[in-house]
Order: C-alpha cells, then structure tokens, then sequence
C-alpha cells in the first residue's frame, strides 16, 4: 500500500514541478510556494494540536511540502487521518 502513497506523491511532484516550468519563472514560483508549503505545515501541526493531529516533522515531510505547497499539506493530513501513520 505504501509503494502506491509513494507513486501518487512523486506524480503530484513531477505535474507541479512541470507547471512551474511552464510559467517561465521557475525559481520564483518555486520559492514562493516553498514558503506557503512550509507556513500551512506549521500552521497544520499548530491547530492541530487544538484538534489532536499531528504531522512528524522529518525530511521527506518537508520535502513533500516544499514542492506541493498547501495542497500537499492537505494530502498529508488526509494520509495521516486515515492510515493512521
């Protein structure tokens, strides 16, 4: 089950990382939703401890977030809710 997580999430990123290319400002549009991705993770982990979720913070977390932005932060709560990992 988890080798599907991890096709879905390096299809997610490929598609985003190709839609950023498109719009000609690669690396704006890349730090730009680096630091979204990484403000809703904290954001996420900080009302969620009012709700009781947690997101670990780790390095594939992070990496995850840094390239989808707040939709990936969404996901990986959805992950987190449901398989209880």
């Amino acid at each position: 089950m988890t080798g599907w997580i991890w096709f879905v999430l390096v299809f997610g990123g490929v598609i985003i990382l190709l839609t950023m290319l498109r719009t000609k400002r690669f690396f704006a549009a890349l730090v730009l939703t680096a630091l979204q991705g990484v403000a809703a993770f904290f954001a996420a982990n900080f009302a969620g401890g009012f709700f009781g979720v947690h997101l670990p913070l780790n390095f594939a977390n992070l990496g995850i977030v840094s390239i989808g932005g707040t939709p990936a932060v969404i996901m990986l709560l959805l992950i987190h809710t449901i398989f209880k990992l």
